[in-house]
């Protein structure tokens, strides 16, 4: 009766490491214990010093801009950016939940993210609870139903860190080695860290229930403990304890043990704190910190560099220095960027931490080295690595933390441009552009031959003023002057009003900007814009994603807003209202490639689809790199005029076709068709089947080909 009095009584509670009434360590350990903590704050705070002392070193937003006015307005851009309607979209980054933009390794990758994170947190507001149970509260905050709660959270919390960081180890150095190649050993350390951290944590709460178990009944705080059965809202350190019972251990091993776990414990939490601010961890804060800096309003089109160039590290802004230390290796940008896939230099993950590595060696937490140049074998960042990047912005589409690869390398590049490092294909386009106004080095009068017979109609003479730019390849490019020519008949067969400027027409700009020549892309868009002012253009309808890019996202900084369309928008707009019909059964069989600058640019990915389902006859069937994930042809960013280089052993073009022969049923008898709706996807692709002796096999046709053929004579 008083036993069953006595058990009733009692409240589940405890002390915060280790009864308090047993002198274990002695006050010269905890001593040395707060000296560690201590050293290892500090260490963390020059870190971030470092960092920081970096990216304040980078451009403001006003030229002469002071360091107060600038970080104010920093301030205030953070709360603004918290409190926009863009918030939900930036938790949605935030937490992860962007990573399911992947197409391979989605649902693993963002579980195992998640429950470290969500374990490590779990874990530190425990210790932190129990920390303030100890030295604030004097252990009177841990008991009752409040302390079974934090037993079972912080288990909870424990066994998340842990089944984490075990799908981690087995993706990374199991199941996926080859993905995480260029991973290097600071990932492994971190996880081991983590992975202590979780078991020697279960340890020392299990050697703190087993001292109960070995001494029962004891009393703190005048309550008298006759069982602990209460423990068992420890799910993990219970049963340990139980298991440990087994081995019969006294008190002194009970000890010795608890003291190895616990020290081993706090040495590896200290370590990994201290090391926060120098390795992978330091992405946590920073890469949330870039979500919420980040400018969401400017479309994926639009490129953000200077264009005088990135000659240094002080050329790069604030926020560039400060997304490149928000880079956390996860291999994305890596391993979707095609230019790296063919063999190539460049490794979008490699650029970034180059620039972040090199912003660190030449600001340190002392020395200061201005102006050191950026691109060269020091950094890493090299000509060729830049110079190989097809601007396809697969790795910005990736990254979880919205990283601007793309635009840091255009301004790389325009120093490049500016110092005559430049190959000479690229040369004669750039030349070509200024002199002739297209990029085939072709005379102007030249440009509207591919007609042949019959007449342009001029944009002078429309009343629709909606105005047909065919661009310079369909214009010069001997496969895509077909292309152009069917375009023509389709849109005259639809019966609509529409004009052209004829061989008045000038090239977009679009690869100049992309080159780095901002002041002949300027120059050729102020050009344009005039044109298109001066003859009253309502609507625009471009037949190449990068002129439609170009019109659409980079015109308005000088004054051009103007209504364009890609070509596959306006087919389904008259198709729908009836204008365009088709009478011919096509008997084909049909995979689509989304044009880089048509779909992950500027999300066009529905129209050519719904115009292939309407065509009579034709079955179609995806890559598995289609949509958002397609493969690059390897013709942006002027990589159509790249001259291939001897290190690459399977060009980006050759990768995708072979993709669409393995994608289309050999079986059959019907034609095989690789469709698209870019002229320089057009052009890439037909040289690529005739490298890979593909040509009796496949067809590449534009889009529009299709529906002419389908409307019948």
């Amino acid at each position: 009766m008083i036993q069953t009095i006595l058990t009733l009584l009692q409240e589940p509670g405890r002390e915060a490491y280790w009864p308090r009434h047993i002198e274990l360590y002695g006050h010269q350990l905890g001593f040395l214990i707060y000296i560690s903590a201590g050293l290892a704050v500090l260490i963390v705070l020059l870190g971030i010093y470092r960092g920081m002392r970096v990216w304040f070193h980078g451009k403001y937003d006003t030229e002469g801009q002071k360091f107060i006015p600038f970080f104010l307005g920093l301030i205030i851009r953070v709360f603004k950016n918290i409190f926009s309607r863009s918030l939900p979209r930036r938790i949605y980054y935030g937490i992860g939940a962007g990573i399911t933009r992947r197409k391979t390794r989605q649902w693993p990758s963002f579980i195992a993210h998640t429950m470290i994170m969500l374990g490590f947190l779990g874990a530190a507001i425990a210790t932190i609870i129990s920390t303030v149970h100890e030295y604030l509260f004097h252990e009177e905050l841990l008991v009752g139903s409040f302390y079974t709660a934090h037993s079972f959270f912080a288990d909870v919390s424990g066994v998340l860190l842990f089944l984490g960081v075990i799908l981690a180890l087995i993706r990374r150095y199991i199941m996926d080695r080859d993905y995480y190649a260029r991973a290097g050993y600071e990932d492994l350390i971190l996880l081991l860290i983590l992975l202590w951290v979780s078991i020697s944590g279960f340890f020392v709460e299990a050697m703190r229930i087993l001292y109960g178990l070995n001494n029962l009944p004891f009393s703190i705080n005048d309550i008298l403990y006759t069982n602990i059965d209460f423990e068992w809202f420890s799910f993990i350190g219970y049963p340990l304890a139980l298991v440990l019972q087994g081995l019969s251990l006294s008190n002194g091993q009970i000890f010795a043990l608890h003291l190895f776990f616990y020290l081993s414990h706090l040495v590896v939490v200290f370590i990994g704190a201290a090391y926060i601010a120098y390795g992978k961890f330091f992405h946590i804060g920073v890469g949330l910190g870039n979500i919420v800096l980040k400018d969401m309003k400017s479309p994926a089109g639009q490129l953000q560099f200077d264009p005088e160039g990135i000659k240094s590290i002080e050329d790069f802004t604030f926020y560039q220095l400060f997304e490149a230390s928000a880079c956390m290796k996860c291999h994305f940008c890596h391993n979707y960027c095609p230019a790296q896939d063919s063999g190539e230099p460049l490794s979008p993950l490699k650029v970034i931490q180059d620039v972040k590595n090199w912003g660190r060696k030449q600001y340190g937490l002392i020395n200061s080295n201005k102006n050191a140049p950026i691109i060269g074998e020091d950094s890493g960042v090299t000509s060729d690595v830049l110079w190989a990047c097809v601007t396809c912005y697969a790795c910005v589409n990736a990254c979880p933390h919205l990283i601007g690869h793309v635009d840091m390398i255009v301004g790389m590049r325009a120093t490049l441009i500016e110092e005559g490092e430049i190959p000479g294909t690229f040369t004669t386009m750039l030349e070509s552009a200024y002199n002739y106004g297209n990029i085939w080095d072709q005379p102007k009068r030249d440009r509207v031959k591919w007609l042949k017979e019959g007449t342009l109609p001029s944009i002078k003479d429309s009343e629709s003023k909606l105005l047909w730019l065919p661009g310079d390849t369909l214009a010069f490019d001997p496969r895509n002057q077909k292309v152009a020519r069917a375009t023509f008949e389709v849109f005259t067969k639809a019966g609509i009003d529409f004009g052209t400027f004829g061989d008045a027409e000038k090239n977009d700009g679009n690869e100049m900007r992309r080159l780095g020549e901002e002041a002949l892309f300027q120059m050729l868009a102020e050009d344009n814009i005039s044109m298109f002012k001066k003859n009253k253009v309502k609507r625009i309808v471009a037949s190449s994603p990068h002129t439609y890019n170009a019109i659409k996202n980079e015109y308005p900084e000088y004054g051009g807003e103007f209504e364009v369309i890609h070509y596959t928008e306006l087919l389904m707009e008259l198709i729908e209202e009836g204008k365009i019909k088709f009478t011919k059964e096509l008997n084909y069989e049909i995979t689509y490639h989304d044009p880089c600058y048509l779909g992950r640019y500027n999300d066009v990915y529905e129209a050519p689809r719904k115009i292939i389902e309407r065509l009579p006859g034709v079955t179609i069937k995806e890559m598995p790199n289609h949509g958002q994930f397609s493969y690059c042809c390897g013709g942006g960013g002027g990589g159509m005029f790249r001259e291939t280089p001897e290190w690459v052993k399977t060009r980006i073009s050759e990768r995708r076709v072979l993709e669409a022969k393995e994608s289309l049923d050999s079986s059959n008898g019907t034609k095989k068709i690789l469709i698209t709706a870019c002229p320089f996807c057009t052009s890439m692709l037909t040289d690529a089947l005739k490298t890979q002796q593909l040509e009796e096999e496949i067809e590449v046709y534009d889009l529009i080909e299709l529906v002419h053929e389908a409307m019948g004579d």
